[in-house]
């Protein structure tokens, strides 16, 4: 290998390990459980917003019916037979 490329791996290897320094640091700061509780929540929302529009348009075909919308019914019981 040539100088320049050692020096190019020296320095990304460098660069690699003040990253996972920081990372460690925010992580027992709680920087990190933090922010992954924030994109669950927004990732959470986003997924949320997609399930009730493809249930409302679902709904609207009459591919789905919410059991609210359901007429009602007496509960059937069952027979024993011997």
């Amino acid at each position: 290998m040539t100088p320049e490329q050692q020096e190019e791996i020296l320095k990304r290897e460098e660069r690699k390990a003040k990253s996972h320094q920081n990372y460690l640091k925010r992580k027992t700061d709680g920087k990190v459980a933090e922010d992954y509780e924030k994109s669950k929540a927004k990732k959470k929302a986003k997924m949320d917003g997609m399930k009730n529009a493809l249930r409302a348009e679902d709904i609207k075909k009459g591919v789905f019916t919410p059991v609210k919308n359901l007429p009602k019914s007496k509960p059937q019981i069952a027979e024993m037979t011997a």
